[in-house]
């Protein structure tokens, strides 16, 4: 048994010994610098407080498109098409009275404009209080005359 112990003493110390630091080499030139002490961990800073509202939190994130986007598909009406460098806008009055012109994938609150044929747009409408976009219904609106012009 005693003749186990020494190669056993022999490893420790060896490992021992492998751990320690080297030695510094004996130089003649200048030190080198120390390392930068890291900071104390345990010190408590006062690190102050300064908020800044991104957007409105309590607004959805459908509520922050451009006022325009806010129409609903019941409250526009369809006045007719133009044709400009190869693309079609449909003319569309809204409720307040103002008269654009929208080109296919203008979004609206509760849908987007899908197509534009010759006689008539196609919308494409969703329920107001989902995200889910891939379930709509079609909705076909057909050009509207001015009421002043017969």
């Amino acid at each position: 048994m005693a003749h186990r112990l020494q190669p056993l003493a022999f490893l420790a110390g060896t490992l021992l010994l492998a751990q320690a630091p080297a030695p510094a080499p004996a130089t003649t030139g200048p030190v080198p610098a120390a390392a930068p002490v890291p900071e104390d961990v345990a010190i408590i800073k006062a690190t102050p407080y300064k908020p800044v509202i991104q957007r409105d939190p309590f607004a959805t994130p459908r509520d922050d498109r451009p006022t325009d986007a806010q129409d609903l598909l019941d409250d526009i009406s369809v006045k007719g098409v133009l044709r400009r460098d190869g693309k079609n806008f449909a003319i569309i009055s809204d409720s307040r009275g103002n008269v654009r012109w929208l080109p296919v994938g203008h979004r609206f609150k509760d849908g987007e404009i899908a197509a534009i044929t010759d006689s008539a747009v196609i919308f494409h409408q969703w329920e107001l209080n989902t995200t889910n976009r891939s379930v709509f219904r079609t909705v076909t609106k057909t050009f509207k005359r001015e009421e002043g012009n017969r």
